[in-house]
């Protein structure tokens, strides 16, 4: 049997590191997702749970529609301790609604609405944006949501 140089182990070496980082990569990702499912937005057209709110994304804005038909524009209210779904379209170009305090990342598409359901747990004013370039004034689609 013939012996492997130097060159040869180190690139085994590698090669074998590599895999094992994807390896591991990809079954935390996987258990990441299968944990924290509820997370992730869908399609609308499972049932929502709680109260369901639908939002729009326009240039360059946030719009807020409650279930009394109250609408709010770049200021989400909430309450404390309540399960909320959002309803999330577009009026005119991809918008991603960003609420990092909440886990809430979800594309506003128009024409396919997406939905993600999530519980604030903690009073308090947190601010929120859109983070998908949608044109020349992106950088004032932000706003707040209070939580009380």
């Amino acid at each position: 049997m013939r012996k492997l140089d130097n060159k040869t182990k180190v690139e085994l070496i590698w090669i074998v590191a590599v895999i094992a980082i994807l390896g591991w990569a990809a079954v935390s990702n996987a258990s990441y997702l299968h944990t924290n499912s509820v997370n992730i937005a869908n399609p609308v057209g499972s049932s929502p749970e709680g109260v369901v709110i639908n939002v729009t994304g326009y240039q360059w804005a946030w719009a807020f529609q409650y279930p009394n038909g109250t609408i709010s524009t770049d200021v989400l209210y909430l309450n404390n301790n309540t399960t909320y779904t959002l309803m999330v379209s577009s009026k005119d170009v991809i918008h991603d609604l960003y609420i990092p305090q909440f886990g809430v990342n979800v594309y506003a598409v128009n024409g396919h609405p997406n939905q993600i359901t999530f519980k604030p747990t903690k009073a308090g004013t947190y601010i929120f944006e859109c983070v998908e370039y949608c044109g020349e004034y992106h950088y004032e689609m932000r706003g707040t949501v209070v939580v009380t």
